[in-house]
């Protein structure tokens, strides 16, 4: 078992008092979907030691995780065996969320499919720390809504996949009568497709000329709509019923290439740094060779001490082709909320903090 070591420059916290001017950012980290007990014990434990951390600077971390998992296609991809694709490990996944929220005292983000699930939010989970997730595809069903918006649940609703409609993100939003706290997440949308998947010279034009504006990319998962915040935060029912806003870069991005990668760590922060979006979700998977989905878009804890075989890259990527770890954007984050008078720490707790950070490991276990 590897821990962080706990020495004598820590009483500095007991002298000196840091002053918190504003609310707090949140960080939603972890996997895509909740595989085994064991990895989420693993991951939970890493990111409850950096949430210790940062937690002074006003940055909240919270654990995400996919107990159910809708996906597009039915069947995965072998032309020699029919076997139906992962979807999520059902009510045993909310059980081991459960476990480590009460261990490590972590808020658990977690999506809902159905209605008919409900129940087992209830039995797993705390109404009054946890967040129930709507996904890109379940939100506008209203079914899924209004049982959602009949809990005391804080709630994440996803923009839906054909992008953002601020009519429709109303009308969704509305249904959560009863939810202690409403998050809308800006995820990104798909690219335009045509029904006959045959494009048009003015298609592609008008494609090649989206695509290469300064926030977007052909190799990226989905569009980026990341300015939404801009048009979305003006109307007045945002502001009167105090919604929060989201940035996913993992689902915009993607993995494809280690340029995608990288943007994902790049926008999360620039997400807060150039847009004041209240919180970022990323996926965050250290042992990602074997994950069942999304394994590409998954971040890493650390690079320090890390077995790069266990990860979906395989081997050791270029210096210029790693991309930035939950350790990084963190760190980033602290600078950004000391900048910009958020909070006042004294600049050797800030030096203590920096060597805490550094003491994360990749293979840290309970």
């Amino acid at each position: 078992m590897v821990s962080i070591l706990v020495g004598s420059p820590f009483f500095l916290y007991d002298l000196i008092k840091v002053k918190k001017m504003s609310k707090n950012i949140v960080i939603v980290a972890g996997p895509c979907a909740v595989e085994s007990e064991e990895q989420v014990f693993e991951m939970g434990y890493k990111i409850k030691n950096i949430r210790d951390i940062v937690k002074p600077y006003g940055i909240d971390i919270y654990f995400r995780g996919g107990a159910w998992k809708p996906r597009t296609e039915y069947l995965e991809k072998n032309n020699s065996i029919k076997k139906k694709i992962f979807e999520g490990m059902g009510e045993i996944g909310l059980q081991w969320l459960s476990k480590v929220a009460k261990e490590y005292n972590l808020p658990i983000v977690s999506e809902d499919m159905s209605e008919m699930d409900i129940r087992h939010f209830f039995r797993y989970l705390e109404p009054e720390r946890d967040y129930i997730q709507i996904g890109a595809r379940t939100s506008q069903a209203f079914a899924l809504l209004y049982e959602v918006g009949g809990t005391p649940f804080g709630v994440v609703l996803k923009n839906a996949t054909h992008g953002i409609d601020s009519k429709e993100v109303q009308g969704s939003l509305e249904r959560f009568l009863k939810n202690r706290q409403k998050v809308f997440c800006i995820r990104g949308q798909k690219k335009f497709i045509h029904p006959d998947g045959k494009d048009s010279p003015e298609h592609i034009a008008y494609m090649e000329k989206l695509l290469n504006e300064s926030n977007q990319s052909k190799d990226s998962r989905n569009l980026n709509n990341i300015e939404t915040i801009n048009v979305l935060r003006d109307i007045d029912y945002f502001k009167e019923n105090k919604i929060l806003f989201c940035y996913d870069p993992s689902h915009i991005w993607g993995g494809k290439t280690h340029e995608m990668r990288g943007r994902i760590g790049e926008y999360a922060i620039k997400a807060v740094k150039e847009y004041g979006y209240d919180w970022i979700m990323i996926e965050v998977n250290d042992k990602s060779a074997t994950a069942k989905c999304d394994r590409e878009q998954a971040l890493f804890t650390t690079v320090n001490g890390i077995d790069w075989s266990q990860t979906f890259v395989g081997e050791e990527p270029p210096e210029d082709k790693k991309p930035l770890t939950l350790v990084d954007i963190v760190r980033e984050l602290i600078n950004i909320q000391i900048s910009r008078g958020k909070v006042k720490i004294d600049k050797k707790i800030k030096e203590v903090d920096g060597d805490k950070l550094n003491s994360i490991r990749w293979d840290m276990s309970p």
